[in-house]
């Protein structure tokens, strides 16, 4: 048997304030929402399929995202060129969402914008150079 995986299926986020990730993934980022559950959201992504989980008393109060802990350092959506990276930039900055502008990584040399969510979970909006 030939194994033919397809990529990522759907990744899932644990957050500390349901109401105010909603608003930042629906309102500011534009997400579409697919699902409305007790406790949780199943957004689009631009063709990523998200979890949001909140509400929930295992939840820590107050918790932050922390790169460094082993596990998820950041996660990253593809965007498909220069102009739609600039269009995600003012959106971006139209919702008061901080973020240090279009960057180059040294080292793909792909350009690229971080910023982070209200649980301080990692982003970026990525361009992937042409092969």
């Amino acid at each position: 048997m030939t194994t033919s995986i397809r990529g990522l299926s759907h990744l899932a986020l644990r957050v500390t304030d349901l109401a105010r990730a909603r608003a930042f993934y629906v309102d500011a980022l534009q997400f579409t929402v697919q699902v409305e559950m007790p406790g949780g959201l199943l957004l689009n992504a631009y063709g990523t399929i998200m979890a949001v989980l909140g509400d929930d008393p295992h939840t820590i109060p107050n918790d932050r995202f922390n790169p460094y802990r082993v596990g998820l350092d950041h996660l990253a959506l593809n965007v498909p060129n220069e102009e739609m990276l600039s269009a995600l930039l003012d959106r971006l900055n139209q919702a008061s969402i901080p973020n240090h502008g279009i960057e180059q990584d040294e080292f793909t040399h792909a350009t690229y914008i971080s910023f982070y969510d209200p649980d301080g979970i990692a982003w970026e909006f990525y361009v992937t150079p042409s092969a």
